[in-house]
């Protein structure tokens, strides 16, 4: 039932386009995810939040939590504009697991978040991440440069021994200001990375390369760069970024305003994007699906990436797989005719050196609903270049969900995150203008995240 600090109506989740495997909230407007982290078996999910209406307005931060990265229960609000300072825009939060912070009060490590525009603003939590307090009466812990400024993220930088924060501001033009810091209540501004493509909501995030660590720095479009940080500056010999997403968009769009989770029980990098083009009768946004992301050395440099996360596992009802065959194009229609589905896992791999078609697409929901195709001579997967591996393998594998759609490819060099209306369409066809070398083939349905595998 709603309650003033609850203010939900009951929902079963199954409106016809609401995700089944995607987060969205209860009820309300959501975009940006802010404060991932995990802490004592639990995720934390915090994300900007509108619980009163269906536009952005009157930011608050919303609250979901999981055991497993995959199931989410809805939980009460934890930043509302009544009660905490300051605008609780975007921002990123931490587990204060060394008591760096000095407020450790009883049993629980520390949850810290950070928010604000114009100034960053600190709040805390010693209840294990349900309810928090503005430090210091809400006093501005670091001042970024210029006169705007807003989306605070912060990570521990193991060789110093400090806390890093970046702060997207607009001095100089876009870019972030560096701090660090070695309580989290007192922070130092010790540097600068302007960059004309670095807007809103930036990550930095320690990752592993050919078993060194090197630091990659994002925004909310999912540009990013990588390079070395000395505890101080982030240096970088990349001239232009690369992109996560191949369908780059701004806020709103099907990609944004990533976010990586903070304390993780493994070495993994995960994280959720904001999806801003799926709306229903209660509720409007949905997050991404979580995917874990890898540097890789590429004849291009590194690069990021994506693949869903191991634990989408946990949502397998039912499988049924295909083993190699050379597929004409009615053997190609037939193969999947007798497949109705909403909500499912497609892998893919086929032989391109032994086939002859031109061309072959996956349709999904109906044919009429979205298609995803690999156009052979231009080396095109759904309009995005994508060049075959040298033996001739491509690898497809896709989420269909009620209202999106996530394509990898190529062992996840190849990422696209999108909402789509399939129109109720359960339908699955694979079609092909020529002869098509078959690989391998592997559906598997998915089950909701919303009424199973969650204790009472």
């Amino acid at each position: 039932m709603a309650q003033p600090d609850f203010p939900y109506a009951d929902t079963d989740y199954q409106e016809v386009n609401r995700g089944q495997f995607h987060f969205s909230s209860q009820s309300g407007w959501m975009n940006d995810p802010n404060g991932l982290l995990y802490y004592r078996g639990t995720y934390h999910l915090y994300y900007q939040h509108n619980p009163y209406g269906l536009a952005w307005d009157t930011m608050h931060w919303g609250h979901a939590t999981s055991p497993d990265l995959i199931h989410w229960r809805q939980q009460p609000i934890a930043l509302d504009p009544r009660i905490h300072p300051g605008d609780l825009w975007s921002g990123g939060g931490v587990v204060d697991i060394r008591n760096t912070s000095g407020l450790k009060n009883g049993s629980h490590d520390p949850i810290v978040v950070f928010s604000g525009t114009q100034g960053v603003r600190m709040l805390y939590s010693l209840d294990g991440g349900s309810t928090f307090t503005a430090y210091d009466d809400g006093r501005v812990v670091a001042r970024p440069s210029g006169s705007e400024s807003r989306d605070p993220k912060v990570c521990w930088h193991e060789p110093s021994g400090r806390w890093v924060m970046v702060v997207w501001s607009d001095a100089d033009g876009n870019g972030v200001d560096f701090f660090v810091s070695v309580d989290l209540r007192d922070w130092e501004r010790v540097s600068r990375f302007a960059a004309g493509w670095l807007f809103e909501c930036p990550d930095f995030t320690p990752m592993g390369l050919d078993g060194d660590v090197t630091y990659v720095l994002r925004d909310a479009r999912g540009s990013y760069v990588v390079g070395d940080f000395d505890g101080r500056e982030f240096r970088t010999s990349w001239q232009e970024p690369s992109t996560i997403a191949r369908n780059t968009g701004g806020a709103g769009s099907d990609y944004y305003a990533a976010q990586s989770f903070q304390n993780l029980p493994d070495d993994r990098v995960v994280t959720l994007a904001w999806q801003g083009g799926n709306q229903g009768s209660s509720w409007t946004g949905n997050a991404s699906f979580p995917v874990q992301q890898r540097l890789v050395s590429t004849p291009d440099g590194p690069r990021i990436h994506s693949e869903p996360i191991d634990e989408i596992r946990l949502l397998r009802s039912s499988t049924k797989t295909w083993g190699a065959a050379l597929l004409s194009p009615d053997a190609a229609l037939d193969l999947l005719a007798a497949e109705v589905a909403d909500t499912y896992e497609l892998e893919a791999s086929f032989d391109l050196s032994a086939s002859q078609a031109t061309a072959f697409t996956f349709r999904l929901g109906t044919a009429d609903g979205r298609s995803v195709r690999y156009d052979l001579g231009s080396g095109q997967l759904d309009g995005y270049d994508l060049p075959v591996a040298p033996d001739g393998t491509l690898s497809l594998r896709l989420l269909v969900d009620r209202g999106q759609l996530d394509i990898f490819a190529a062992d996840g060099a190849f990422y696209e995150c999108l909402n789509v209306d399939f129109d109720g369409g359960h339908g699955l066809q694979l079609v092909t203008d020529g002869p098509l070398m078959l690989k391998s083939l592997t559906l598997h349905r998915l089950g909701s995240i919303w009424n199973e595998g969650l204790p009472a």
